[in-house]
């Protein structure tokens, strides 16, 4: 995306527009997704751009990347954060970027459990998965603006439970009547394949034009929200033979693993709409100068943007892979598993 990108904006850059600052979704320090992008993404930087067909779609996924930018800082920093917390339990440094501290509480964790109790089965950290929950509304309202329709006509598809009104298939208990797999039009208990109102704990699929439906995957994801797990472990056939370590373990357990669980459901979600997000910039570049065209005396900047998504890019997929990497090489120290 970074090259393709850099080619196809490289002529306007080259008149002399600077990169835009301030605005929404600069890209901070991280650790191991890297510092500061240098631009940073400002959909309104360029005023007000959303008047034409070509406009909206660049405007929603201008939008969206600057979410996606800061929702990505934030993911990393969550975890970065609970690796600090386990390493000060542990008796660790608690320095460093999100790599070196989550590696640090991953293998002191690991040691002391290693090192504090006798056991035929290895200790297991349960959870009860967080609860993550789609605003329905919300996501066919982007749609809607980005495709200039009515939030009605837009079809959104719930990849999970429906929490309000399913209009299709329930693959569960439907309020309306019917067996599971049949037509619902009511309240589905488990999950709706077809038309959600309300909230919906999964994936909101969106039919639409390939940049609005970027655009709105990527901030139903930014926009949703995730309970945080109860951490417990299972102590069974486990003989503690260092109550002083094994004791630590737990509290590094006890103060980390909900916030880094919590952060890697809400990954899962964001990252799955990232791909269409990248493909998206791929499209948009195809469409070349013609799209800088349509947008009219406003190109130039609007240039200066995507040389600021462009310049985000690599730290936002570099983001995800850090912070899923460290999850589950804590969550494996941990012994993690759900149920």
């Amino acid at each position: 995306m970074k090259r393709l990108l850099l080619a196809a904006i490289a002529s306007v850059l080259l008149v002399g527009c600077p990169p835009p600052g301030g605005g929404r979704g600069s890209g901070g320090g991280g650790g191991g997704g890297g510092g500061n992008a240098g631009a940073q993404i400002s959909p309104d930087a360029c005023g007000k751009i959303n008047t034409s067909k070509a406009g909206r779609k660049l405007y929603s996924f201008l939008v969206a990347s600057a979410e996606l930018d800061r929702a990505s800082l934030e993911l990393e920093q969550s975890i970065h954060g609970a690796c600090k917390k386990m390493a000060m339990e542990l008796g660790v440094s608690a320095d460093g970027d999100i790599r070196e501290v989550c590696t640090r509480a991953a293998k002191e964790l690991e040691a002391n459990l290693q090192v504090s109790v006798k056991t035929e089965s290895r200790l297991v950290t349960r959870h009860e998965p967080a609860r993550c929950t789609t605003d329905i509304e919300f996501t066919a309202g982007v749609v809607a603006e980005c495709e200039a329709s009515v939030s009605a006509d837009v079809d959104v598809r719930c990849e999970g439970t429906c929490g309000g009104t399913c209009s299709g298939v329930c693959d569960g208990t439907c309020s309306s009547g019917g067996a599971s797999g049949s037509q619902c039009n009511g309240t589905c208990d488990g999950a709706c394949r077809g038309r959600c109102t309300g909230g919906c704990d999964g994936y909101a699929n969106v039919n639409a034009s390939a940049e609005c439906k970027a655009s709105a995957e990527i901030r139903a994801s930014t926009h949703t929200t995730c309970t945080e797990p109860k951490v417990y472990v299972v102590r069974e056939d486990v003989t503690v033979v260092d109550d002083t370590k094994f004791q630590a373990a737990l509290r590094a357990i006890e103060a980390g693993m909900p916030r880094i669980l919590q952060a890697t459901a809400k990954l899962e979600l964001a990252g799955r709409a990232l791909g269409q997000w990248v493909g998206t910039g791929a499209d948009l570049v195809r469409a070349g100068g013609q799209l800088l065209q349509d947008i009219g005396e406003q190109a130039i900047c609007v240039g200066g943007q995507l040389a600021a998504v462009v310049a985000a890019s690599a730290q936002i997929q570099a983001r995800f892979e850090v912070s899923i990497e460290m999850s589950a090489s804590v969550s494996a120290s941990a012994g993690a598993s759900g149920g």
